[in-house]
């Protein structure tokens, strides 16, 4: 046993189950154990080295800085990990049913079934292949058909394969017709992947509008407002006004006397910090709301986030600087 399984030993036993079924999807031959204790002890010694220069420069808290890099280091590296596995789960999603019309036409044509996996399991059809393969050479050695073809779906990540695996699982313990079944899966799939594309087509003028209000219509509306609070707080800030006169003021007022003249104490760094605040905010929640519109799944808009940030903030910055050098320039003229 090796250090990194040792250490990974002291893990929940749920964590190294779900990194394992990734490493399993990708295709990545590593012990799920020695990858989470490798994980874990880079994690905390990359995490350590931030968190000291974050308190020597920047004068960060180091404990929320070594927790906040190690969530993020052992979070990507699973989320980077998942995302390839649908990605790939996508990419079969979107041939297989070619690959079912070609293995019933094989069956047709005369071929045993173990013969007929073997012959459509075509280079152009990519990692279905080599599952293909293997299955075949499993059912040539002894295996039962049921049982291997139940393995295909624990190397490939798509709900859509291992429900027409199973489907076609059943069809042959029931001793249906493979051949038409497999013609009849292919069809319903070959109609679910065009529903889906006019489903995304649909909704594009809704995710347009999602991003144009996350990178264009936000960061304006604070640019501008925190530019208007910053130029009254420099004009109230030049009024030469005492407490006790404030309170005569208020006096003089039904409403005054009730509720007294509260002070002003919003600054123009606050809304600026709020604006910033405000503006990841929406934009990560417009990814996550692309991502679930676009592709049924939140962590499919995962990727769109640093865009939305960058996007969202820049302009922000960019209006501040605009109109600041604008309304310095009219001040000056004035």
């Amino acid at each position: 046993m090796s250090v990194y399984d040792r250490i990974a030993s002291f893990i929940p036993t749920s964590i190294t189950a779900a990194f394992e079924r990734e490493l399993k999807y990708v295709g990545i031959r590593v012990g799920e154990k020695q990858f989470v204790g490798f994980v874990l002890v880079f994690g905390i010694g990359i995490s350590i080295a931030v968190a000291v220069n974050a308190w020597l420069f920047l004068k960060f808290s180091p404990i929320i800085t070594f927790l906040a890099t190690f969530a993020a280091f052992a979070g990507g590296i699973y989320f980077w990990l998942s995302q390839t596995a649908e990605k790939e789960g996508k990419q079969v999603e979107r041939i297989l049913p070619d690959v079912l019309e070609l293995i019933a036409s094989n069956v047709k044509s005369g071929l045993t079934t173990e013969r007929a996996l073997f012959s459509a399991a075509r280079p152009e059809f990519g990692l279905i292949s080599e599952e293909l393969k293997n299955a075949s050479k499993e059912i040539m050695s002894g295996a039962r058909m049921e049982d291997a073809m139940m393995e295909i779906p624990t190397k490939i990540k798509s709900t859509v394969l291992e429900r027409g695996i199973w489907l076609l699982v059943q069809g042959i313990k029931s001793g249906g017709e493979i051949a038409n079944l497999l013609l009849r899966l292919g069809s319903d799939l070959r109609e679910e992947n065009a529903m889906r594309d006019e489903i995304s087509a649909n909704i594009s003028m809704y995710v347009i509008l999602i991003f144009a209000a996350a990178i264009i219509g936000a960061p304006l509306l604070f640019g501008i407002s925190s530019l208007i609070v910053g130029i009254l707080v420099e004009q109230t800030g030049n009024i030469d006004i005492s407490p006790a006169q404030i309170t005569e003021y208020s006096s003089r007022s039904q409403i005054g006397r009730f509720m007294g003249l509260p002070t002003v104490n919003i600054t123009e760094s606050f809304i600026v910090n709020f604006s910033i605040i405000a503006l990841v905010m929406t934009s990560i929640f417009a990814a996550l709301t692309t991502g679930a519109m676009m592709a049924g799944s939140e962590k499919e808009g995962v990727k769109y986030i640093p865009i939305l940030l960058i996007g969202s903030l820049g302009l922000f910055f960019l209006v501040r600087i605009v109109l600041g050098g604008l309304l310095g320039g009219m001040a000056a003229i004035l």
